[in-house]
């Protein structure tokens, strides 16, 4: 029986949502009284607050949820208050609403390119779960390398993002390009109502409504994950905020990295944010199966303390060869990679490229604090 998944993201998609009553009911469900939840961490003498712009229904935010079901921002005396938003963009134009905020590269070219306020100084997930479907039973499932089935379909998608970038590249792979199709914008959850309701002959999305999508019985075609196009999802920090508070910006951040770890560490921990995340879809109206649930924390590629360090202190020189100023941090090199396509589309132009590299609007300020702050 297939296992259907209800969205209402279209109340949530301008809009955003304060949600910190309900995610504190599910707090502490895990941690047990006696622990010592400050995961090695030294807790502050005073109250911090700190304001998070959160992706509901993609797991690049969702590591800051679980450390505060565990308890650990209660025992390092940091209060935290969530937004949601189900759109980077959005998040990136709603930037009063939160001092620190994740979001995919749609977000993160659109925040880099047109907002003075806000750095860059944290890795979320690289997404391996943009999947292209197409309908079981059409010309492109049966044979979906020949060109000529895809000239003309209706692809849908949000356009001007990854997904976007995804389906170029597919078609680049077997010698077309965007201009060969007929792309009509929806928003990731939308178009999979639209698509299940008969519109579009080809659907991209991600995460939990990729795996949705599979359990309609669509046919996938590839994802981003075969086509080699992990594209970044990242942290904002809002400047001043980070200016007069590093230290609790440094600690939510190796919290974060260390609510990774918490996940990896073991089937019982990954099956239990998994209920976390099937729950707060829930109560935000972003509702999943728990099997969905599931099948989406294991596709997650969040990065560890040491791999969240290395990425933010690698550098090797422009693999695109386009500026040669300095060498560019490893981060900078993969949302390069996506922030290209997004020129090659006329989105964005070199000199918004230029302009993000030569005011270093990507700092490892707060990498090189991690890891002081933590003996790495």
């Amino acid at each position: 029986m297939k296992k259907l998944v209800v969205v209402l993201l279209a109340f949530l998609l301008i809009a955003n949502l304060a949600f910190a009553g309900g995610a504190q009911e599910t707090k502490k469900a895990v941690a047990a009284s006696t622990e010592d939840m400050t995961w090695g961490l030294k807790p502050f003498d005073t109250p911090q607050k700190l304001r998070i712009g959160f992706f509901t229904g993609s797991p690049l935010s969702y590591p800051y949820l679980f450390a505060d079901n565990l308890g650990v921002f209660d025992a390092l005396n940091i209060d935290v208050e969530y937004t949601a938003f189900t759109n980077g963009p959005a998040m990136m134009e709603a930037n009063a609403a939160w001092d620190i905020a994740s979001c995919g590269l749609g977000g993160i070219a659109l925040g880099l390119a047109k907002y003075d306020n806000l750095t860059l100084m944290d890795v979320n997930d690289y997404e391996e779960n943009m999947a292209i479907f197409a309908r079981p039973g059409s010309k492109i499932a049966a044979d979906p390398k020949n060109p000529a089935n895809w000239k003309g379909v209706t692809c849908v998608y949000p356009t001007g993002t990854t997904a976007q970038a995804v389906l170029a590249q597919y078609l680049k792979t077997i010698g077309l390009s965007l201009t060969d199709v007929v792309s009509v914008n929806m928003d990731n959850a939308n178009s999979l109502t639209a698509f299940n309701g008969g519109t579009g002959d080809v659907l991209v999305c991600w995460n939990a409504i990729a795996l949705a999508a599979d359990a309609y019985g669509f046919y996938r075609v590839t994802d981003s994950g075969k086509l080699n196009l992990p594209f970044p999802c990242a942290t904002f920090a809002q400047k001043k905020f980070l200016a007069s508070n590093k230290e609790l910006i440094t600690v939510a951040t190796a919290v974060f990295h260390k609510a990774v770890e918490w996940v990896y560490e073991s089937p019982a921990n990954l099956e239990q944010s998994a209920q976390w995340y099937f729950e707060h879809c829930e109560e935000e109206g972003f509702l999943a199966t728990e099997d969905v649930a599931r099948k989406t924390m294991e596709w997650y590629r969040g990065n560890t303390v040491d791999e969240y360090i290395e990425i933010f202190t690698k550098e090797s020189p422009d693999a695109a060869g386009r500026y040669t100023k300095r060498n560019l941090l490893q981060i900078e090199q993969d949302i390069m990679s996506g922030f290209d396509f997004f020129v090659s589309e006329g989105k964005y132009t070199m000199a918004d490229r230029n302009k993000i590299l030569d005011e270093r609007r990507v700092t490892n300020e707060v990498a090189l604090a991690v890891k002081a702050m933590l003996g790495k």
